[in-house]
C-alpha cells in the first residue's frame, strides 16, 4: 500500500481555494481537507507508512493538460523517434504539463505513418514523463491561404483525390490513437472527413481554414464542435463578414482552443472569448514547439526554419510559428494579466481539456477518487514540484 499526505497547501479546487491538504492511497485521492483544523485530528500513528509533505502555503493545482503541443525541450513529434517523444514528455513534465496530445504537422503520407507508428508505440509503452493521451492530427487537410506555419507544399489541397480514404485507412490502422483532427471544413471532402471522424470517435476541429459564417454553420450540422487555436490561421471577425469565429462565439455547442501565451492573441481578445463562452467551452492550449524550455535561437518546425526571440517563434517572413511557451504561461496570463479567479483559470487548463477528451473521471481536478496528479506552484506560478499518481516525479532545484 502506497500512501501519501500533503498539508499546508493552498489547494485550488474546481470551485474554490482552501488552506488544507490531501490524502491519497495507491495514487488515488481519498480525502481532501478544506481547512488546516481538519488535519489536526490525525495522530502520528495514523500516518505511519505514509509519506508526508508540508507545502508551506504554496499553490497545489491539478496537472495541466495540453491538447495541442508539437514539441518541447529541443524535440518535436515530427522527429519520429522514441528519443524525441521521451525527451518531449520529460520537458513538458518539468513545465507542469502532466498529460498531452502529441500534435503533428502537414507532411507526406509516408512520414505521417512513421510518426503515428512512433506515437502509438510510445503511447502503449510509456514509463515516464507527461502522459500521452493519444494524438492530435493537425493537417494535412488544410486551406493553403491560412496555412500559418504549415509548409505550403505539404498541405493536401481540396482538389486532391483520395484524402478521405487515406484518413479512413489511417484511423483504421491506428485505432483509438487519434483524438482530434484539425482540418478546413470548406474543403470539397469536408463532410466526408467529418463522417469518418464520427465513425472512429475522433473530434473534428475547424482550423487553418477560410470557412465563412455559413460554411461553419453547415459544418456544425455535420458534427464539427471544436475550433483549433481560435483567431490564428483563420479569417478575423468583420461586421459584414462575421466568419467562423462569430459562429463559434454564438454557438454553445462549439468549444474553442485558445493560445494565451501573450503572443498569439491580445489579452483583450482572450477576455472577449471568455466573457462570451460558457466557462466549460474553452480550453487553453500551448501550441508549443521544440523551443519550449529552450533559449532563444534557431529551430525547426514542420520542415521550416523558425527564429525565437524574446519568447516569440517566427518564420523568416515574420509568420508566428507555434509557441515558445508552455501551457503554464496561459494560466499566468489569465490570473496575472486578466485577473481571473484562480479556480476558474485553472479549469481552462485542466478540467475543460479533460472533459473534451472524456477523461475527467480520472484526471483534470482535485476531487475524491481521481488520480493524485498535481503540481506545486510558487506564488509567482513557478514550478516547484510535479506529482504523478501520488509519486513525486520532478522537483525544482533550490526548493
Amino acid at each position: 500500500m502506497d500512501r501519501g499526505f500533503v498539508h499546508g497547501a493552498t489547494l485550488v479546487l474546481p470551485d474554490r481555494i482552501c488552506s488544507g491538504g490531501m490524502l491519497w492511497q495507491d495514487g488515488i485521492l481519498k480525502e481532501i481537507f478544506d481547512e488546516a483544523s481538519e488535519i489536526q485530528r490525525f495522530r502520528p500513528e495514523d500516518l505511519k507508512k505514509t509519506t508526508v509533505w508540508d507545502m508551506e502555503g504554496d499553490f497545489v493545482i491539478p496537472g495541466l493538460i495540453d491538447t495541442h503541443v508539437h514539441g518541447a525541450g529541443g524535440y518535436d513529434v515530427m522527429d519520429g523517434t522514441p528519443e524525441s517523444l521521451h525527451t518531449l514528455a520529460e520537458a513538458l513534465l518539468k513545465e507542469g504539463t502532466t498529460a498531452f496530445l502529441p500534435t503533428t504537422m502537414s507532411c507526406s503520407a509516408e512520414q505521417l505513418k512513421r510518426v503515428l507508428h512512433n506515437v502509438a508505440d510510445f503511447h502503449r509503452g510509456q514509463l515516464w514523463g507527461a502522459e500521452s493521451l493519444g494524438l492530435h492530427l493537425e493537417g494535412p487537410f488544410l486551406a493553403v491561404e491560412f496555412r500559418g506555419a504549415q509548409a505550403t507544399d505539404l498541405i493536401w489541397e481540396g482538389a486532391r483525390e483520395g484524402s478521405a480514404q487515406f484518413l479512413a485507412n489511417l484511423l483504421g490502422e491506428f485505432p483509438d490513437l487519434v483524438k482530434i483532427l484539425t482540418f478546413a471544413p470548406e474543403r470539397p471532402d469536408g463532410r466526408e472527413l467529418v463522417e469518418i471522424c464520427a465513425a472512429h470517435g475522433v473530434i473534428p476541429s475547424a482550423g487553418h481554414t477560410a470557412a465563412n459564417f455559413d460554411q461553419m454553420g453547415q459544418a456544425v450540422q455535420w458534427g464539427v464542435r471544436h475550433i483549433t487555436h481560435a483567431f490564428n490561421a483563420m479569417p478575423g471577425i468583420h461586421h459584414r463578414n462575421p466568419g467562423l469565429l462569430t459562429k463559434a462565439l454564438l454557438d454553445e455547442t462549439i468549444t474553442m482552443e485558445v493560445i494565451a501565451d501573450g503572443v498569439h492573441i491580445h489579452p483583450a481578445v482572450i477576455d472577449l472569448v471568455l466573457r462570451n463562452k460558457s466557462p466549460e467551452r474553452v480550453c487553453l492550449i500551448s501550441d508549443g514547439t521544440r523551443a519550449v524550455g529552450m533559449p532563444d535561437g534557431e529551430y525547426e518546425l514542420g520542415g521550416q526554419k523558425t527564429l525565437v526571440r524574446q519568447g516569440m517563434a517566427q518564420l523568416p517572413d515574420g509568420t508566428i510559428a507555434g509557441s515558445a511557451y508552455p501551457l503554464r504561461q496561459g494560466l499566468k496570463t489569465l490570473v496575472q494579466t486578466l485577473e481571473y479567479p484562480l479556480p476558474k483559470a485553472v479549469c481552462y487548463v485542466t478540467l475543460n481539456p479533460a472533459k473534451l477528451l472524456g477523461i475527467d473521471n480520472r484526471i483534470g481536478s482535485l476531487e475524491l477518487n481521481k488520480e493524485a496528479t498535481f503540481i506545486r506552484l510558487s506564488p509567482d506560478f513557478d514550478i516547484k514540484q510535479v506529482w504523478l499518481q501520488g509519486k513525486l516525479v520532478f522537483e525544482a532545484r533550490g526548493i
